[in-house]
């Protein structure tokens, strides 16, 4: 099966970033995490699309983008979500990202605030990776040194084999295209940024009701840090996906859809 249409996005620095664009109604704005395109949301954005504009924003670094490395920072790609719901005119979205991507969701909304979106789905994203005295929901063991390990392997950890057609989306997007993105070595900085973050006090100032979904089988962090952020929040509410792992939408399509559909349904005529 194809992969989806991108379009170009540039940005204020200069950068030129890429987007697919299908489906119509209310829209949605997917984020993908690190070292994965955007293109592996597609399954889902076409089971969504039979009731929403569904619009995948490649991230800086990834797939095809043109960029310097003069600001590898989630700040600056916080600000790429902003301009990007500016340039394409969108009002009310709904954000959803998967592990960096929601990131990079949690940076926008510390920056730019919640007044732009109707909502926010995170899926399996601590916001905070590094332990201490009185956090363990991030990774244990991790160090700054050691993000990049973690990011090496061009596969996301998978507790079950999704379907034929997801896996081909996988392999094609994440190893057949791999030499066309930086490396994780370039990308290293940002990683480094990513790893420092903590986002507990973003999620705190977030007034819309926000989704987090955590994944039964993570291999990063307790699953149980979904109920914490949902408890962070003021309109927060939590979901574990069973029986998956890392890439849980990519996993179990049609569990994820089921709960996105669920949580969207109070959006609907918005």
């Amino acid at each position: 099966m194809r992969l989806e249409r991108f379009k170009p996005f540039p940005t204020s620095d200069g950068a030129l970033l890429h987007y697919f664009d299908i489906g119509e109604g209310k829209p949605l704005v997917l984020l993908a995490g690190a070292q994965t395109s955007v293109q592996t949301f597609r399954y889902v954005a076409r089971e969504l699309k039979q009731d929403y504009r569904v619009i995948g924003l490649e991230r800086r670094y990834e797939g095809a983008t043109i960029a310097d490395f003069n600001d590898m920072s989630v700040a600056r790609q916080g600000k790429d979500v902003k301009e990007f719901l500016a340039f394409m005119r969108l009002e009310d979205p709904v954000l959803i990202g998967h592990s960096l991507g929601s990131t990079v969701m949690m940076s926008y909304l510390e920056q730019f605030g919640d007044e732009k979106i109707a909502s926010a789905i995170f899926i399996d994203q601590t916001p905070k990776m590094l332990n201490d005295a009185a956090w363990n929901l991030g990774i244990p063991g991790i160090s700054e040194e050691s993000i990049g390990e973690v990011l090496k392997s061009p596969i996301l950890p998978l507790h079950r084999l999704p379907k034929t057609s997801v896996l081909w989306s996988l392999f094609n997007t994440m190893v057949l295209k791999e030499k066309k993105i930086a490396s994780v070595k370039e990308k290293a900085p940002l990683y480094r940024d990513y790893l420092k973050g903590d986002w507990r006090k973003s999620l705190q100032k977030i007034k819309k009701p926000v989704l987090f979904i955590g994944a039964e089988y993570s291999p990063f962090w307790p699953s149980r840090h979904a109920e914490v952020c949902a408890g962070l929040a003021q309109k927060g509410k939590s979901v574990i996906m069973k029986n998956v792992s890392h890439g849980a939408h990519m996993e179990d399509t049609d569990q994820f859809a089921a709960i996105a559909r669920e949580w969207l349904s109070q959006f609907n005529g918005k």
